[in-house]
């Protein structure tokens, strides 16, 4: 898996657009101001992975939508338990486990959505993704069952990432997109790079 460095940060700056947008969404959901950092695109092997990106063995909450359309794939939003718990009380005060699960799904929802509203214009492709399932795993369970349910069977993984924040705080929350086989060289193609 080779890429040169204008592909790479033509990727950055494609999901970077996405994830300001999606971290705008979130923001005027609930009223205070979420910022996303520059995201990160980067080729690792697993170990590397999860020695600098999170541990294999950290229980998160995984959110999956796949993504239909000019480009196909697949965005996993991975929260700890704690940012979950954050998130779900910015948006409303008593929250139960089934209504976190909820506030999550939904939120994820609409992280997805503006992330590929705003891919859409810049790619002139139509996307959409579908409903996100949520469910309370292993990272590496999580990742490595979608790299492969993607017939992605590299050791070294694409790693497509932006991470939110809030005040001055770090939400430990990321969204990765994990692209089906040829996507990347149709969206270089695309870009033009």
């Amino acid at each position: 898996m080779k890429y040169t460095e204008m592909q790479l940060d033509g990727l950055k700056e494609l999901i970077n657009i996405g994830g300001g947008n999606a971290a705008t969404s979130i923001s005027k959901l609930i009223n205070l101001p979420i910022s996303m950092n520059v995201p990160e695109v980067v080729v690792l092997d697993y170990q590397t992975l999860y020695s600098q990106i999170m541990e294999e063995d950290k229980e998160v909450h995984a959110v999956i939508s796949s993504i239909t359309g000019g480009f196909s794939g697949v965005f996993l939003f991975v929260l700890s338990d704690a940012a979950a718990e954050r998130l779900t009380h910015l948006v409303m005060d008593t929250v139960t486990e089934e209504i976190k699960q909820s506030v999550i799904s939904e939120l994820t929802n609409i992280v997805f959505n503006s992330f590929l509203n705003a891919i859409s214009q810049l790619l002139s492709a139509e996307l959409s993704a579908s409903l996100p399932t949520a469910h309370y795993d292993f990272f590496g369970a999580a990742i490595s069952s979608l790299y492969l349910a993607l017939n992605q069977f590299d050791d070294q993984i694409l790693v497509i990432r932006n991470e939110f924040s809030y005040e001055t705080e770090i939400l430990d929350a990321s969204l990765f997109f994990i692209p089906e086989a040829g996507v990347l060289e149709e969206i270089f193609g695309t870009l033009g790079i």
